[in-house]
């Protein structure tokens, strides 16, 4: 009796380490669920910043008009299409409805954080182009910066399904091939081809050849701090990106800009 007590209590003990086994294995899965996401993917504002806050007062009345096919986001290389690029911009897109949503200084947090709190629900683009990231790699890693420019990709997909996504690879920036700057930059895009692999809806655009010479330096009269385009510059970016942005808006590619 006491041998046939024994067998029944068996399972029981076993079930009990089982148990606990899992528990624990769950606990350690929480914990690596539950680790803190990198700066980069944390959605913030600047709205303690004049400047800013009325930027994004700006973006978010127009987006509250409706009427928008064309989505520019970014930071201030997508900014400046509104200043240094006006002219070019109204070229290209003046009768796209097109609206800017870069903001200069942004980092991938800022632009999650606009995403969540413009109302984006107001308009159904038809196509966006996405060029961000270059002032995150000062303080995160590649790795980092990657799966945060994939997360503005998700949140504007979640957003609109079907819209398709020009995403560029950052512009390489620093004046010479062996600038700091430059090969964080490098570092990044490297990670992107393989990030984006599965996302029908993404294509991934390099135009980083645009800004440098055969020696791979950076010259003043495209990019006269080695980082923003002039008009010059956005003449070339949106010559080279017409074929693609014209495709997915369905319309006739415009003639190169004189």
């Amino acid at each position: 009796m006491k041998i046939l007590k024994r067998i029944w209590a068996l399972p029981l003990a076993l079930g009990f380490i089982f148990a606990c086994a899992g528990a624990l294995t769950a606990q350690e899965g929480e914990q690596v669920n539950s680790a803190p996401l990198p700066t980069s993917m944390v959605p913030v504002d600047k709205l303690d910043q004049d400047w800013w806050k009325d930027r994004f007062e700006a973006q978010k009345a127009r987006i509250a008009e409706g009427n928008v096919d064309l989505l520019l986001l970014g930071d201030s290389i997508t900014h400046y299409w509104d200043t240094t690029g006006r002219a070019v911009e109204e070229y290209y897109y003046g009768d796209r409805n097109f609206a800017n949503l870069g903001i200069g200084s942004d980092r991938t947090q800022h632009l999650l954080w606009r995403l969540d709190n413009l109302p984006m629900e107001n308009i159904h683009p038809k196509a966006a182009m996405l060029l961000i990231g270059v002032n995150n790699s000062f303080e995160n890693s590649a790795e980092e910066v990657a799966r945060a420019i994939r997360a503005i990709v998700d949140k504007l997909t979640g957003l609109y399904p079907d819209m398709p996504i020009l995403l560029l690879k950052i512009f390489p920036a620093g004046e010479k091939p062996d600038h700091p700057t430059r090969l964080r930059v490098a570092a990044i895009n490297a990670l992107l081809p393989d990030m984006f692999n599965d996302y029908p809806n993404v294509t991934l655009m390099d135009i980083g050849h645009l800004w440098v010479d055969e020696n791979g330096v950076i010259p003043k009269d495209l990019m006269p701090d080695f980082g923003h385009p002039n008009e010059e510059g956005y003449k070339l970016w949106g010559a080279e990106v017409e074929p693609v942005l014209s495709g997915m808006l369905g319309d006739t590619p415009k003639e190169k800009m004189p």
